[in-house]
């Protein structure tokens, strides 16, 4: 899908979700009442309603990689993979980080990456052209829009959590996952804290638990509320 821009729909239907993407992945939705959310594609297996989300991790073999010496302007980069290769539409609506050298510091919206075999060559349509011509030692790194095949949150706490569906997202389907504001989630093996914030919990899938310093914040559990280990708690998300 072609993006133009990051739109924002109001008055959103949260509990909806199906297999037409509808939107760009990452547009920001909001409810009547003023609840945060971003539209998602799950992965190969369905989201739970109340269970947090994370996004897929940059592939180990996509990063640092060798790249054409790109001109001001041009709109196409053929980028030379590592030992991974490419499915059709992995990074559609992605990014192209300029890891080193020059025109580094930089990311570039991509358009499309058509399917391409381990160790071969991918040209990368991108969505605006590059502005800082690319020398012969220039590298960049493939990375997928977040919101695109997000899963279900497996316990490990350095993942980047990208929102908690209000309602099952079938896989391959798409959907809304809520951001900010109040929202029912699941605690995860130890009790939270009210007043606290929390993170990613590091025992039960999908689950949250009180946040310690090194850790990173997914919202703040209200003062006087408490749910026991299993149950689904209140929670006010902070992610956007």
């Amino acid at each position: 899908m072609s993006l133009a821009g990051n739109p924002t729909i109001f008055g959103i239907r949260a509990h909806e979700s199906g297999t037409t993407q509808l939107h760009p992945l990452g547009t920001i939705g909001a409810t009547a009442d003023g609840r945060s959310y971003r539209y998602a594609e799950a992965g190969a297996v369905e989201l739970a309603a109340g269970q947090l989300c994370i996004a897929v991790d940059i592939t180990a073999n996509h990063e640092d990689l060798a790249v054409n010496t790109a001109a001001v302007g041009d709109k196409t980069l053929t980028i030379t993979l590592g030992a991974t290769a490419i499915a059709a539409n992995d990074y559609d609506g992605g990014y192209v980080n300029v890891t080193d050298d020059t025109g580094q510091g930089v990311m570039y919206l991509i358009d499309s990456a058509p399917a391409t075999d381990a160790s071969g060559s991918v040209i990368v349509t991108l969505h605006e052209p590059i502005h800082t011509a690319f020398a012969a030692a220039t590298t960049v790194t493939l990375v997928r829009n977040k919101y695109k095949e997000i899963i279900v949150s497996d316990g490990t706490i350095t993942d980047l959590p990208v929102g908690v569906p209000n309602v099952i997202i079938a896989a391959n389907a798409f959907g809304w996952v809520q951001t900010s504001g109040l929202c029912s989630i699941l605690v995860d093996a130890s009790d939270t804290t009210p007043g606290a914030e929390i993170t990613i919990g590091d025992a039960t899938s999908g689950g949250v638990e009180t946040r310690a310093t090194t850790e990173v914040c997914v919202g703040i559990q209200p003062a006087g509320s408490g749910a026991d280990v299993g149950e689904y708690g209140v929670f006010d998300l902070t992610l956007d």
